[in-house]
């Protein structure tokens, strides 16, 4: 009888899964640690992985100590001509030094990108904000063969993408990259790592929510501000064919692995209607797994 994990390294092989880790997450020796040596269990089971990370929290303090104030519109930055070189320092020169660092220290091979490749993404820069001309933009589109080609070694890339031209950097969430992305390579999974366990219904940690249950939760106001843009960016997905989405606390070790080795776990998952009744059938594939083996 297979464990537990053998039965989904089966299921997951040659899979691809696109996961988002925040800035927070990032920067955190720790954390950083052991989501790479969980990135790697699962490379080594056969699944492919694309790493985006963000780095919002440092990108403020790093303009706060420049004497700037962040200014941010319904939760979305403002990034200005004079804010752009902070942001590209902060997420190639800081964060992604510090992946490659330990990429090398834990023996994990694959690239790591300090930007969006511009064959990547079509971008649009939004337009200006109190007459301020932004460098931050939106994407219009992803070139999903270009991304998966890269899979002959793991890829890691920061959210700045650089413009067709190549004469300007522009900062992309990096939520919209790890949703559009994955979008348009139809990734079995969508994960976000953040400093959260998941989604608060009634005060404890929903362990799952379907496509109709989000805009039910952003109409009665039980989720507001980040975590109401990141589940409308997650029913996005949802609606362009990501069959699974994992909303994971990057502080928790190997967090990872035990979501993706576990049908149930202490986070949220995001799944559509259609596919809840297979879920639930895993559930019960899992104990009896479970219970042969005890």
């Amino acid at each position: 009888m297979k464990s537990i994990k053998d039965y989904y390294r089966t299921k997951y092989k040659g899979s691809l899964f696109v996961i988002k880790a925040g800035g927070r997450v990032i920067a955190d020796d720790k954390a950083r640690h052991s989501l790479l040596n969980n990135i790697k269990d699962l490379v080594t089971s056969g699944i492919r992985v694309l790493l985006i990370y963000g780095g919002g929290h440092l990108i403020d303090e790093a303009l706060k100590e420049s004497g700037i104030e962040p200014v941010k519109v319904d939760g979305r930055r403002i990034t200005t001509g004079g804010q752009i070189d902070t942001v590209k320092h902060v997420m190639a020169a800081d964060l992604s030094y510090r992946i490659g660092s330990t990429m090398a220290e834990i023996d994990l091979h694959g690239l790591c990108l300090s930007t969006l490749p511009p064959g990547w993404v079509n971008i649009a820069l939004r337009p200006k904000h109190k007459d301020m001309e932004r460098f931050d933009g939106t994407i219009q589109s992803v070139f999903a063969d270009q991304i998966i080609n890269l899979f002959g070694a793991i890829p890691f890339a920061a959210c700045p993408c650089i413009s067709v031209t190549g004469k300007n950097g522009v900062n992309i969430n990096a939520d919209d990259v790890a949703v559009a992305v994955a979008s348009a390579t139809q990734a079995r999974k969508l994960i976000f790592l953040s400093d959260v366990d998941g989604v608060l219904v009634d005060g404890k940690t929903a362990p799952y929510l379907t496509d109709s249950d989000i805009p039910k939760l952003i109409e009665n106001g039980t989720v507001t501000g980040g975590m109401r843009v990141k589940l409308e960016n997650c029913l996005d997905a949802l609606n362009n064919g990501v069959r699974r989405i994992h909303l994971l606390n990057g502080f928790t070790p190997d967090i990872l692995i035990h979501e993706i080795y576990e049908s149930v776990g202490p986070t949220t998952m995001l799944i559509q209607e259609k596919d809840l009744e297979s879920y639930l059938n895993e559930i019960e594939v899992e104990k009896t797994i479970k219970g042969a083996k005890a």
